[in-house]
């Protein structure tokens, strides 16, 4: 046999089958041809416009003083912070000197402390001990003003959580103060 009577013998028996099969592929040329000509140069646009301003976004960041470092290097940065926070967090021993420097502060004020409550408890997500403390004091504004910006400029990490005034006489008033600091647990002496 010849090959024109093979292809008609062909073209007869599977007629429907290769006029889809034909119809397929010039569907395929033809979403094939619309990919490359429309659609990856659109992509293409949009990938270059993306990292334009992605790179924009971590300068503006660096000038700012910010940082657009990978997630790598910014989990060390903030394994670093979290270094730093933990040796600023003193042991459980430093207690006696937390309630030695409020006691300084306000004799340096010229008030005077006569009782501190606290209680104390182990924080969930971290091995540390939060403390609130509680005391108040009396005087006149100017050496209450005094105490909590001393309260304030300590290098202890010192939470001022609430403040009361209350008049006491007609210069005087009393000073209510809540704290919050923490220790690292350790040994007590």
């Amino acid at each position: 046999m010849r090959i024109k009577e093979l292809l008609k013998l062909l073209w007869e028996a599977h007629r429907g089958s290769l006029l889809l099969l034909g119809i397929l592929l010039l569907s395929n040329v033809a979403l094939s041809v619309a990919l490359e000509q429309f659609v990856v140069p659109q992509v293409a646009a949009e990938e270059g416009r993306f990292l334009r301003r992605q790179a924009e976004v971590r300068q503006l960041l660096r000038n700012q003083g910010g940082s657009a470092e990978t997630p790598e290097q910014l989990y060390a940065l903030a394994s670093q912070d979290f270094s730093k926070f933990e040796q600023a967090v003193p042991e459980y021993r430093e207690f006696t000197g937390l309630i030695e420097e409020l006691l300084v502060l306000s004799s340096r004020s010229r008030l005077n402390i006569t009782q501190i409550s606290y209680a104390s408890e182990m924080l969930k997500k971290s091995p540390l001990l939060k403390f609130d403390l509680n005391f108040s004091v009396a005087g006149d504004y100017e050496q209450v003003k005094k105490f909590i910006y001393s309260l304030e400029q300590s290098v202890r990490l010192i939470t001022i959580k609430q403040i009361s005034l209350q008049s006491v006489d007609n210069e005087g008033v009393k000073l209510g103060l809540s704290l919050e600091t923490l220790f690292r647990p350790g040994r007590r002496e």
